[in-house]
């Protein structure tokens, strides 16, 4: 009984977040907190019904799905609203629901794999569908064809991450096989992050070159001491990274929408192009930057700043944003796909 009211729960919080998110671009933190205060009536009312064998278990699920929330948000890769509405959904359901051994630190990853699936399928029916009506196409093909500089940039950064997360996994792989064999989401995930993170503070070329170079004698020296063994998760990755890069690279061509400014509206994310407009105006309050995220998301009195530089000599009709896809609703498929297979089959 306690795991269906939970289920109940978290499924109406995901289809309220998901309106509002569809309608104001924003979920808000009153929902969240009122499902929780509900889901905690619920656990104090069929306490007898709570396997507290798992406590302990569901406290390190919960603190690792903090952990991953937050470098989600810090690394863009969603907002703080779907970071709490993810959070608030993992709270809400009972341990018991995952049916995993305890020796599995992060059950609610089967989670976070539905909803990103779910996403993840829509953004390539999307780039596809978009790319099949673009009559351009032919030509942002041609632009992602890269100049020898840039190309032998590209791959020395490419295998400055690889030979990274060879090191790590080796090690994991070595000496904490058992973790490794029960948590190989947890540490994919994780290989994913580290990825991200190098990248951001790895920009020089010069750099990247070096760090490349220390990582190929240190996993050298590895094998030198270990022996060589090849692990099929490597290569995987190999492939993996390589695949998602090119994607990424036409997904990002439409990833932008061209609108009349007079219908730009508070939340709104201005492209950096678009930004690069204002520069020289002598109009107060346009904004001055754009990380082209969440971050940057527009105020009333920008949206009404732009309105007037709109109406100036320099000024246009329309402008680039940032197209916004909403997150909530790729959490509701996923968590209905979730309660689905784990409660009903």
């Amino acid at each position: 009984m306690l795991a269906y009211i939970q289920s109940i729960i978290a499924i109406i919080l995901g289809i309220i977040s998901s309106v509002t998110d569809f309608k104001n671009k924003k979920i808000y933190n009153k929902n969240i907190i009122l499902a929780l205060i509900v889901s905690i009536l619920v656990y104090a009312v069929l306490w007898n019904q709570i396997e507290i064998m798992y406590i302990k278990n569901y406290l390190i699920n919960l603190g690792i799905s903090i952990a991953i929330s937050f470098l989600f948000f810090y690394f863009k890769i969603w907002a703080a609203g779907d970071a709490k509405l993810f959070l608030a959904i993992v709270f809400i359901i009972p341990y018991e629901i995952y049916e995993v051994q305890t020796n599995n630190v992060f059950p609610a990853l089967y989670l976070l794999i539905m909803i990103f699936g779910v996403a993840f399928i829509y953004i390539v029916i999307e780039t596809v569908y978009l790319w099949i009506r673009d009559k351009e196409r032919l030509t942002k093909i041609k632009e992602l064809k890269l100049e020898k500089g840039e190309l032998k940039e590209f791959l020395i950064k490419y295998f400055m991450g690889y030979f990274i997360i060879l090191f790590i996994n080796n090690i994991i792989l070595k000496f904490f096989a058992d973790f490794r064999i029960n948590n190989a989401g947890l540490i994919l995930i994780c290989n994913m992050l580290i990825l991200i993170f190098i990248y951001r503070i790895i920009t020089q070329k010069r750099q990247a070159l070096v760090i490349t170079l220390v990582f190929v004698v240190v996993n050298a020296l590895y094998y030198g001491i270990f022996g060589i063994e090849i692990y099929s998760i490597n290569i995987k990755m190999l492939i993996l990274v390589l695949v998602v890069m090119l994607f990424r690279s036409i997904a990002e061509k439409y990833n932008y929408e061209e609108i009349k400014i007079e219908n730009l509206k508070p939340r709104m994310i201005l492209s950096l192009g678009s930004v690069l407009r204002f520069y020289g105006s002598r109009v107060k309050g346009l904004p001055q930057t754009t990380t082209e995220t969440t971050d940057s998301r527009l105020t009333a009195e920008e949206v009404e700043s732009i309105k007037r530089w709109s109406k100036t000599k320099k000024g246009k009709e329309t402008i680039v944003i940032v197209r916004h896809i909403p997150f909530a609703p790729f959490i509701l498929v996923g968590e209905l796909l979730f309660f689905i297979l784990k409660l009903y089959i």
